[in-house]
């Protein structure tokens, strides 16, 4: 025997059921009621195929689909419609902020410094960018702290030229 495995030593096969996924979304959001249901599709979907999980959601009716990497949004945005919104937990690393803004991305600002750049960039462009903010409630992960969050509802400026989506936090 040479060593290599054959594509079936795992003894396992895995069956993506789009359609089982599709209903699953659909479920959860009948639930919800009136409230926008999300999907997840960070890790390229779980491993699943973020290209092929994306879209069978948006034609089931899911617009709003986070990632946790930049560069994760940037491969999954050609395959949504224009109007999906894809939502970049992680933020915007340094220095991408133009290229987040012209792909029509929302990053989740968890730090001054991302909303400060996040700013920047949209005071550069002459216009407002859309931008979730998440707070640190207690897991010491992403996100602004307390005191972080007291002194920027303290500054009358601090989100000049950001569009507030949403206010997270990660429980």
């Amino acid at each position: 025997m040479s060593g290599a495995r054959s594509a079936h030593g795992a003894g396992a096969v895995l069956t993506i059921d789009l359609s089982a996924i599709v209903a699953n979304w659909r479920l959860l959001k009948a639930r919800v009621g009136r409230a926008d249901c999300a999907a997840v599709l960070k890790a390229d979907a779980y491993g699943l195929g973020a290209s092929r999980v994306g879209p069978a959601l948006a034609a089931a009716g899911c617009r709003h689909f986070f990632v946790a990497h930049l560069d994760e949004a940037i491969a999954l945005r050609p395959h949504l419609p224009p109007r999906a919104a894809v939502t970049v937990l992680h933020g915007v690393p340094p220095g991408a902020e133009a290229d987040c803004a012209a792909r029509g991305l929302v990053p989740v600002l968890n730090s001054r410094p991302q909303l400060h750049a996040w700013r920047a960039e949209a005071a550069r462009l002459g216009r407002r960018l859309p931008a979730i903010v998440q707070v640190d409630t207690g897991m010491s992960r992403l996100g602004l702290s307390p005191l972080e969050v007291e002194a920027l509802a303290a500054d009358p400026h601090a989100f000049d030229g950001i569009d507030l989506v949403l206010v997270m936090s990660h429980l």
